[in-house]
């Protein structure tokens, strides 16, 4: 995950590129890229795509969240143009300044620009690497119903935590997440009790925070809270989406 300001910083080094070397989705892939924190083999296709992929399933989303219109623009978030119309055809990185970084061809490269309807700007997503909602000094700039906590992890005692597509247990179940499965939150649910969050293997959602804690998973061995390392003994493993999978017992990796 990619922090705001990183994400700004490492656009804001990019201005003056020429269109031809870089355009506004090549902008975006750039960044997340070679920020620190980002993916040095993330890709998408185009603009388009990007702006889709919130209705894919969630291992395949690029947005954990969008909306028509760009009231309420958080820095880090990406702006769009061409929502509604079919055919979504520019985007660029809103910054704490009320602007808005991207690649113009008119313009000729990357500027920075006003984040305005006028310009043409009518949409806002959340992309799953960029972090939202933090100036240059690191000070999360939301409003108390859209706090934003950054990383935690599940803390379950059996099964897996529920992944929802909205902040009730009424709502449908679209993914699951192990004991000690990092988390990204993005924003509280206006204080119900639920929080919105990404998986590391990208599936987002609303989750239960009664079951998240801020402390990174157990260490390998752990021992439960009895303290009686006959009976309590736990291993975690880390599987390559970055699932952490807690299994009782003293566990070791055997060669074939």
């Amino acid at each position: 995950m990619i922090e705001t300001s990183e994400a700004i910083r490492t656009a804001r080094g990019l201005i003056g590129t020429a269109y031809s070397e870089l355009d506004c989705i090549n902008l975006i892939k750039k960044v997340i890229r070679t920020a620190p924190g980002g993916d040095k083999r993330y890709t998408t296709a185009g603009t388009n795509e990007l702006w889709n992929s919130f209705d894919s399933a969630p291992k395949y989303r690029h947005l954990i969240w969008r909306q028509a219109g760009i009231s309420g623009a958080k820095p880090g978030m990406l702006a769009f143009m061409g929502v509604g119309t079919g055919d979504v055809n520019h985007t660029g990185m809103v910054t704490e300044r009320g602007t808005v970084i991207h690649s113009s061809k008119s313009r000729g490269g990357v500027v920075e620009t006003a984040l305005t309807e006028k310009a043409g700007w009518n949409g806002l997503g959340v992309h799953r690497m960029i972090g939202v909602g933090y100036s240059e000094g690191g000070k999360a700039e939301v409003s108390e119903s859209e706090k934003i906590f950054g990383n935690a992890a599940v803390n379950i005692t059996s099964g897996y935590l529920n992944i929802r597509e909205g902040a009730s247990t009424k709502s449908k179940v679209i993914a699951r997440a192990a004991n000690g499965a990092r988390v990204n939150i993005i924003r509280e649910a206006g204080g119900t009790g639920w929080v919105f969050g990404a998986l590391a293997s990208g599936e987002a959602g609303y989750m239960s925070s009664e079951y998240l804690v801020e402390d990174a998973p157990p260490e390998s061995g752990d021992q439960g809270e009895t303290g009686d390392p006959g009976e309590q003994t736990t291993t975690t493993l880390r599987r390559s989406d970055g699932v952490y999978i807690t299994l009782g017992g003293a566990w070791a990796l055997a060669e074939d």
